[in-house]
């Protein structure tokens, strides 16, 4: 969301900055060089006068100055009244306006075509709130920018706090398709939605990964479309030019030894810090009816990078871990959650 708010603005800077060329006017200065005919008889005065001074006494140098503006007094080539003309280049100025206005069409029409599609998204879910009786939440992260990608963080905490207060502790359906987000924050929502005193059903139209699936397992219930999915909660680390997981970084530092980098040695010891909070965390959290065994299995097997992060969890792999998974059968809300899910409004967190 803020990458599309930077280049919206980045949008409406540049339209600004064209604008801003029609103001200007190309101006073509004209300097006249002439005499002042009503001061001619006082430059021949002067020109007399000049002639009167001994110039035996300068140098060849100065003798020659002396000759040279007498010569420029004589003639006029001395300015003495300066006229400039100013003329405005109209073609500049209509091609400035022009591009201008197509930045600024498009900077508006982009901005009312977001509001429309939010309005429609907040509709649809209006509507599915209006058939279940039940208060909806709805988080979606699809947006990506090239250093950013929206995903849980603290402002989806906020906006969820603030949801949940409008609640009053009333039943609710989670909504989620996201790729996950920051660890820390995915706990705490988790801890929210844990402590919330109503019931929480969440419902995974097309996929719910990492951060994502330890806020669908701290739920009371989960529905998921038949061939949707979430995934492993090992934590990933690293930066934009080298990451991995946690289980990868202690990887690299065994096989490294002594030559292993700080930085690598860092993101090792962080990542088993952090696989260890999600672990006990998921174990304490989990509920749906599982058996404490089959809560630590599950844990483990979602933490402990024994699989590829982007590793499908489908309904049936869920309910084989003892998660009492139901199946999205209604076709007409299938249908309207995935053109929810593709459009380009309605990112982050909406609530009705």
């Amino acid at each position: 969301m803020k990458s599309k708010i930077k280049n919206s603005l980045i949008v409406l800077v540049f339209a600004l900055v064209i604008i801003s060329l029609t103001l200007s006017v190309s101006a073509s200065d004209t300097i006249v060089l002439g005499k002042d005919s009503s001061n001619q008889a006082n430059t021949k005065a002067t020109s007399a006068s000049a002639q009167l001074v001994d110039t035996s006494s300068l140098s060849s140098t100065d003798q020659s100055m002396i000759k040279m503006v007498d010569y420029m007094r004589s003639t006029g080539g001395i300015p003495i009244k300066v006229e400039t003309s100013q003329a405005t280049n109209w073609t500049q100025f209509l091609i400035s306006l022009a591009l201008g206005s197509i930045f600024i069409f498009f900077f508006f029409g982009q901005m009312l075509s977001k509001g429309l599609s939010n309005i429609a998204v907040k509709a649809a879910l209006k509507n599915i709130k209006k058939k279940t009786g039940r208060h909806v939440v709805f988080i979606k992260h699809t947006s990506a920018a090239l250093f950013s990608q929206s995903m849980i963080d603290q402002d989806t905490a906020t906006k969820l706090s603030v949801a949940m207060n409008k609640f009053k502790g009333e039943d609710f359906d989670l909504i989620l398709h996201t790729p996950g987000g920051e660890v820390f924050s995915a706990l705490m929502i988790s801890r929210m939605l844990k402590n919330y005193p109503g019931k929480i059903r969440t419902i995974i139209p097309s996929m719910c990964m990492s951060g994502g699936t330890v806020l669908a397992l701290s739920t009371d219930e989960i529905i998921m479309n038949n061939i949707a999915c979430v995934g492993p909660t090992d934590p990933q680390l690293g930066n934009l030019f080298k990451s991995g997981s946690a289980r990868s970084w202690n990887k690299i530092v065994k096989f490294k030894g002594r030559k292993a980098e700080d930085s690598s040695i860092s993101l090792a010891m962080t990542g088993s810090q952090y696989t260890r909070s999600i672990r006990d965390h998921l174990e304490k959290t989990m509920d749906f009816g599982m058996s404490e065994n089959q809560k630590k299995i599950l844990a483990e097997y979602l933490t402990s990078g024994n699989i590829e992060h982007a590793y499908a969890l489908t309904p049936d792999k869920l309910m084989a871990f003892g998660i009492p998974v139901k199946i999205i059968r209604n076709e007409k809300f299938m249908e309207t959650m995935m053109k929810i899910i593709s459009k380009l409004s309605g990112e982050g967190l909406t609530f009705v």
